[in-house]
């Protein structure tokens, strides 16, 4: 009817219009493309499966087999090298789960460095 408003879902409907739902999301999936990368996804599982923190020293084959991940991101994970992770986009919340799995933890534990949880001071 002229001169009445539309409702939110019609208006949304009317501007998109002639469009698919692909090319709609396509700016979100393009962004959000990174987040399903090998590293994130290996990062994922091993987070549901500890016994892959395992495999990456015992099996390496057996990501090889079941990933995409490229050699050079299997050798950071390998290497246990945070900041070449990080560089190749593994997502910082699943890096520092992935330090924790890897014992990275532990190890600056041990080295005294700053932190929370286990009678250390808190970070200011």
């Amino acid at each position: 009817m002229p001169g009445t408003k539309m409702a939110g879902t019609e208006q949304s409907t009317q501007q998109n219009s002639g469009r698919s739902t692909e090319q709609i999301l396509d700016p979100f999936a393009t962004q959000m493309r990174h987040l399903t990368s090998a590293l994130n996804v290996i990062a994922s599982d091993m987070i549901r499966d500890r016994t892959l923190a395992k495999k990456l020293d015992d099996d390496p084959d057996y990501f090889r087999k079941n990933y995409t991940v490229t050699e050079e991101e299997l050798k950071a994970m390998r290497d246990r090298n945070m900041i070449r992770l990080y560089e190749l986009g593994l997502h910082p919340f699943l890096l520092v789960r992935f330090a924790g799995m890897m014992g990275i933890l532990e190890y600056w534990q041990a080295l005294g460095a700053p932190g929370r949880g286990g009678g250390w001071p808190r970070n200011a």
